[in-house]
């Protein structure tokens, strides 16, 4: 966990300054690469599966708190790894095998370590009586609306392209008409929402690893955007509506 805290702070220093290269930003220069659409299953399958398995192996597996985390965990990665990635308009392209080798290891160490903590060293998360902590309650509304605003910026931007076309375009619609990157400010406010409902260590430093990776991540979007579409709308901010 500690070894996440601080792969946090260097990401977001480096990541400030480079762009990680996927997606929009995929360039050459860093290495062997492969299929996208494998390399995502690659580098996510990791979460659930290391999650799944740390978590079974608990004695307190099917008491009804854990459960209900659990399905929230799994609610998002099971879309993220076996779903999305082959609605990926750019899932023909060739990806560095470096970016799915960090996202890899730390997707082993972050699903792993938070079913260890929802099972094993949080004692409140074992009493039924957790389903009516304030805590808990503010998590499931603030993991849903994330995960709203994450599945609807998604469908938008995968929605974009019709079918044999090519390149990108201006998403509208939704919280797009915000910011940037809507989809992964509702990924930041989903695991901010279960890091309040498990109220554990490793989902907290969670919630700030996504944070420390997608607010750099969404800079590099927004200029990218301004520098590419003379048309951008100006008054559209990078992460945070009005802010950022």
């Amino acid at each position: 966990v500690l070894g996440v805290v601080v792969l946090g702070i260097v990401s977001f220093v480096l990541l400030m300054f480079i762009s990680a290269p996927y997606g929009k930003h995929l360039r050459p220069g860093w290495g062997p690469t492969i299929n996208a659409r494998v390399l995502w299953i690659i580098m996510e399958a990791p979460s659930p599966i290391s999650f799944a398995v740390v978590y079974f192996m608990s004695d307190n597996a099917f008491k009804p708190v854990p459960l209900l985390l659990l399905g929230l965990y799994m609610l998002h990665y099971l879309y993220r790894s076996f779903i999305y990635p082959f609605r990926m308009t750019g899932g023909h392209k060739q990806e560095p095998i470096i970016t799915g080798v960090l996202a890899f290891a730390f997707n082993c160490a972050n699903g792993s370590t938070n079913a260890f903590a929802i099972t094993e060293l949080a004692p409140h998360l074992l009493s039924t009586s957790w389903f009516f902590d304030p805590r808990f309650l503010i998590g499931i509304v603030v993991f849903f609306a994330g995960y709203a605003i994450n599945q609807h910026s998604d469908s938008i931007l995968l929605s974009l392209r019709k079918p044999g076309e090519t390149g990108y375009k201006i998403p509208y619609g939704g919280f797009y008409r915000f910011v940037s990157s809507p989809n992964y400010l509702g990924e930041i406010i989903e695991w901010i929402g279960f890091a309040f409902a498990a109220w554990t260590v490793p989902a907290w430093v969670f919630a700030w690893f996504t944070a420390t990776n997608l607010v750099p991540r969404s800079f590099s979007n927004h200029r990218w955007y301004r520098e590419h579409f003379s048309d951008y709308p100006k008054n559209r901010r990078a992460i945070i509506p009005f802010i950022l």
